[in-house]
């Protein structure tokens, strides 16, 4: 681990101050005068950075496979008819990763709220696409806690605004619907993407 921490400071890092500006004697004086200093705030951002990568799931996009074909492939015990290519189309989307992260709450929330609280940490909104590639490559997440996707709600024959939630009983996986408009239950997570 060491070696790799050394490499990635005297490479990565280095090379973006340099981008910026800072020069060697930079460098030197900030070790020389501000080592507590800068050690203090490099542990405290590279912990603030383990965090976030610790609480990101990477999905891989892209291909031409069908809704169907990629539900097939989550191996899910139960899904929703609901939840199939006619209502659900697989839309284009760019090959490569997109970063998924949670919002969690302490108390039941609504739609309105997840969506105000992601906005207020730069957070885009999910495509119903992120919960069905997510269900298919992190399968065991959803055993810990729902996860509801707050895509632009799909309008059911009754009128019903929902969306994709991925969820867990006893020791079965779902693919369901959750009404947008109800209050969820705090034991929610709700899925976002990291622009």
């Amino acid at each position: 681990m060491t070696d790799d921490l050394g490499k990635f400071i005297n490479g990565r890092v280095v090379s973006e101050l340099e981008k910026r500006g800072v020069t060697e004697a930079d460098i030197n004086l900030v070790v020389e005068k501000g080592e507590v200093l800068a050690v203090d705030i490099f542990v405290d951002a590279f912990l603030k950075c383990l965090q976030r990568v610790k609480e990101a799931f990477r999905t891989m996009t892209g291909g031409t496979r069908t809704t169907d074909e990629v539900v097939a492939a989550g191996n899910y015990d139960w899904v929703n008819s609901m939840v199939n290519g006619d209502n659900f189309p697989m839309r284009p989307m760019p090959d490569g990763p997109r970063e998924i992260v949670f919002l969690e709450f302490d108390h039941d929330t609504t739609s309105e709220e997840a969506l105000a609280e992601a906005e207020r940490q730069g957070l885009e909104r999910p495509l119903y696409e992120d919960a069905l590639f997510f269900g298919e490559q992190h399968p065991e997440e959803q055993r810990k806690d729902p996860i509801v996707f707050l895509h632009e709600p799909w309008q059911d024959p009754c009128g019903n605004l929902s969306v994709l939630v991925l969820d867990c009983g006893d020791r079965y996986r779902y693919l369901r619907l959750g009404y947008f408009g109800d209050s969820w239950d705090r034991r929610c997570r709700f899925a976002f993407v990291r622009k």
